[in-house]
């Protein structure tokens, strides 16, 4: 269990690098849960950058839930971009947010599960301040048996404006839930979401290989560029 606090001061700017990683090279499970807690000044300005991924030659399962608490003060801005595409047998991503007046809170997931893998991301922002607002992309792919679940939960508390996407791409025998939520509790509160799952189109692939790929490499260029 690690936990990481971050105080931001008022009208500084930061830029965060992190990096989880699990090596399970025995029969057991492995497991590593990070609660990562943002506290973001006045006019403060962060972008935070994090990678999860997992590796190992043992058969024990790599387990990662990572937990991530934001609150923002008056005309902050937070921009979050999480990654995961790599290892991770099971997953349960929580993030929390409150906004303060004409704060800011982007958040980009981008993630891929293979095998039997399972991976959940759990979103939920308040928006309680004046002007305040927050958008949140999840772009993932779910290869063979795997199983991927999203949940946003976006609650406009006053004038403020809130956007959710999920887009994901199903290959084999994958499966993807999207739960998108938008609850209004002011009348000026302006929210949107969106949802799209699917698999790659037929002439997306016809198109690489006629310049010469493969069809495996051709997936494989179409998955990284709608991950990126």
């Amino acid at each position: 269990m690690v936990y990481n606090d971050f105080y931001i001061g008022e009208d500084a700017d930061v830029t965060i690098v992190a990096g989880c990683g699990i090596h399970n090279c025995g029969d057991q499970e492995s497991g590593h849960d990070g609660i990562h807690t943002f506290h973001l000044g006045k006019n403060s300005k962060v972008r935070y950058f994090e990678k999860h991924v997992g590796g190992g030659d043992g058969n024990g399962e790599n387990v990662m839930n990572p937990t991530t608490i934001i609150e923002m003060e008056e005309g902050s801005y937070l921009e979050m971009e999480t990654s995961q595409i790599r290892g991770i047998d099971s997953t349960n991503r929580i993030t929390k947010g409150k906004l303060a007046d004409n704060a800011t809170l982007i958040i980009r997931e981008s993630i891929m599960t293979h095998g039997r893998q399972f991976a959940q991301t759990d979103f939920a922002v308040d928006l309680d301040g004046v002007n305040s607002s927050t958008n949140v992309i999840s772009r993932s792919v779910a290869k063979d048996e795997s199983n991927q679940k999203f949940l946003s939960v976006i609650n406009g508390n006053n004038l403020c404006s809130g956007h959710t996407e999920c887009d994901a791409i199903i290959m084999g025998n994958g499966k993807v839930t999207a739960i998108p939520e938008i609850t209004a509790n002011h009348i000026d509160a302006a929210l949107i979401h969106e949802a799209a799952i699917g698999k790659i189109a037929g002439e997306q692939l016809i198109k690489l290989m006629t310049l010469g790929l493969t069809e495996a490499e051709a997936e494989e260029q179409i998955v990284n560029g709608f991950l990126k």
